[in-house]
């Protein structure tokens, strides 16, 4: 492994924000692509397991060559914000054989034009098995030429033991508007099961809106109790831009495009895969998506886990250029629920229009397209997708719970989703 690699992981790590929860992913090295985690086969499922109940995690991830490289992986207990449970011993919330485990299972790549090596592995296993509810980072390393050992994904699932029942709503009829663009929460969380003496700083709740992680709400503070219930009403914090439904996209083969395909063509190294133009939304669009989900796909008989080939996807959004201040991103869950830097779009002054170019693994994708001030790590869809109430939208819904004098945040609680707006 280069040294590059560690520069670019001491970079990632100075500018981490304090808080990382269950699907949120960054890659942290550059050949690293299609970081993927799925529970029970389940590709639609959030990665939250419950306590003990023997359905596994699995994690896999491509590394674009043929060449064997020793991975590594370690799981650590972390609070509500994603900071390492430091009040934890590595033996209460982890039964391992070792603090780092190898991955053993691997493929190389068949018949592909780009040569990559496929790895997995699952949790629980024999050697690593989670023994508390909360949130968990995994992080995979490899060693460099000096023989440290240097992260490349860092990653997070979370374990639930059910203590809360959460009764959540969503309405259009919102504290800022009627019908027009936003959709607010409110919820009920009855905690009878929790011994609660300071529910403020015991309990912590996150909401997600198609599991976004840039736009979470992070611990909003509820509006009144009632005995054991908590409530969020009228909850301005709670308020979300409706957005629009995604955009969809699939490319199967390198012989030919597919759905929103323009052409594909070979240019050394890659094939090369124009998207259709893409355009601003002024109306709301119906439409049968999967709210960023991604699956890869090849158009073989064989497994798209090491025969879907990588393609350059080119994405062109034709729109005026925003103020020097603003950016505009490729969004998806599949670009680890964030603003992934590799997705960012240049704006290309001949062509009035955003592009991109990213290199992925042939199959189904959602995307929509995200802009963000320079200062800001939020995403807003006005400019480029609108928002529009109607909008099919899926909320997720994590409740922690730390009580006093304990030494770790517990997930209590969790519905995903709990609700697509009709």
């Amino acid at each position: 492994m280069k040294k590059g690699l560690l520069l670019i992981a001491v970079v990632w790590l100075s500018t981490l924000r304090i808080w990382a929860q269950p699907g949120r992913t960054t890659i942290l090295a550059p050949n690293i692509h299609t970081v993927r985690l799925i529970v029970d086969n389940q590709i639609e499922a959030f990665p939250v397991l419950k306590l003990n109940d023997g359905k596994t995690l699995e994690v896999s991830f491509d590394d674009m060559t043929h060449e064997y490289r020793r991975y590594t992986y370690k799981v650590e207990h972390c609070d509500v914000y994603g900071n390492v449970s430091e009040d934890l011993f590595d033996n209460e919330y982890v039964n391992a054989t070792s603090n780092e485990v190898v991955i053993e299972d691997y493929e190389p790549s068949q018949n592909t034009t780009v040569n990559y090596t496929h790895y997995s592995f699952t949790l629980p296993n024999t050697q690593m098995r989670p023994l508390l509810s909360g949130n968990y980072r995994i992080t995979v390393s490899t060693e460099n030429d000096e023989g440290s050992n240097v992260p490349v994904i860092q990653t997070y699932f979370a374990i639930v033991d059910r203590k809360v029942s959460i009764y959540p709503t969503c309405t259009t009829d919102t504290d800022i508007d009627h019908n027009n663009s936003h959709q607010q929460l409110s919820l009920k969380i009855d905690c009878s099961n929790l011994l609660l003496r300071d529910a403020e700083n015991e309990v912590k709740v996150i909401v997600l809106q198609n599991r976004r992680w840039d736009n979470a709400v992070i611990g909003p503070q509820y509006t009144g109790i009632n005995n054991n219930t908590l409530l969020w009403e009228h909850c301005h914090s709670l308020i979300f831009e409706a957005g629009n439904e995604y955009r969809k996209a699939e490319f199967l083969s390198t012989r030919y495009p597919g759905m929103h395909g323009e052409s594909v063509r070979w240019i050394d190294p890659f094939y090369h895969y124009t998207m259709m133009t893409d355009y601003p939304r002024k109306n709301y669009l119906y439409d049968e998506d999967k709210n960023g989900l991604s699956v890869t796909r090849y158009d073989s008989n064989g497994d798209a886990d090491y025969e879907a080939d990588y393609v350059m996807m080119h994405f062109k959004l034709d729109m005026p250029c925003l103020p020097q201040d603003q950016q505009v991103y490729v969004y998806g869950q599949w670009a680890g629920n964030d603003l992934n830097p590799t997705c960012r779009m240049q704006y290309n002054d001949s062509e009035q229009a955003y592009t991109a170019d990213i290199l992925m693994k042939c199959g189904y994708y959602n995307y929509i397209y995200l802009c963000a001030k320079n200062d800001s790590a939020k995403g807003y869809t006005q400019p480029t997708e609108g928002n529009f109430f109607q909008t099919e939208n899926e909320y997720d819904i994590l409740v922690y719970n730390k009580p006093t004098g304990t030494r770790y945040w517990q997930l209590v609680g969790c519905i995903t989703p709990i609700y697509r707006n009709k």
